[in-house]
């Protein structure tokens, strides 16, 4: 979403962060599939909320603890209420649009600065990662794009390691004033 916002409006953003976004190569994971049929996983998941987005806190997280139960709680009071789910699930049913869009909008790549974030393991491969996908995925997007790679961090860096992110964001946004 930030991209395409960054894409079609280039003089209303100064600078970009992409955060644990990219795909590796070898196809999508399951849950991409799963999320994009109509109706099907809205029907599967109701009442089943907190098994089904506890596999993903767990299983996506490189410090387990990172995301605790209180959060996860309020994050299933969230996705719990009428049309949450659904809404989440949208996201993936609106990724074949995402992908005519980037496709348009790759045709000039933006030259606004782009810190793309990654996690140093990855619920794809089942462990560590060395490839900061995010950051792949950005080049053939945009002209000044940099990355990192989080250390002993998932795919959910900022509850992971708070800091380091907040640290890492306040340089990248302050750099040039």
């Amino acid at each position: 979403m930030a991209y395409s916002y960054a894409a079609a409006h280039p003089t209303e953003v100064m600078r970009l962060v992409v955060m644990e976004s990219g795909l590796p190569p070898g196809g999508l994971p399951w849950w991409f599939s799963f999320s994009q049929i109509p109706d099907l996983p809205e029907a599967l998941v109701e009442g089943k909320e907190a098994i089904y987005l506890s596999w993903f806190y767990h299983n996506g997280a490189y410090n387990q603890s990172a995301i605790t139960p209180s959060a996860i709680d309020e994050y299933v009071r969230h996705y719990s209420t009428p049309g949450g789910m659904r809404a989440g699930f949208e996201y993936y049913r609106a990724l074949p649009e995402d992908l005519v869009q980037y496709m348009n909008y790759s045709k000039t790549k933006f030259p606004i600065p782009v810190l793309a974030v990654g996690s140093s393991f990855t619920i794809f491969f089942g462990g560590n990662s060395t490839t900061n996908y995010t950051l792949s995925e950005m080049k053939a997007l945009a002209q000044n794009v940099r990355g990192i790679q989080v250390p002993n961090s998932g795919h959910f860096i900022p509850e992971e390691r708070p800091n380091y992110v907040i640290s890492q964001l306040s340089h990248f946004f302050s750099e040039g004033r």
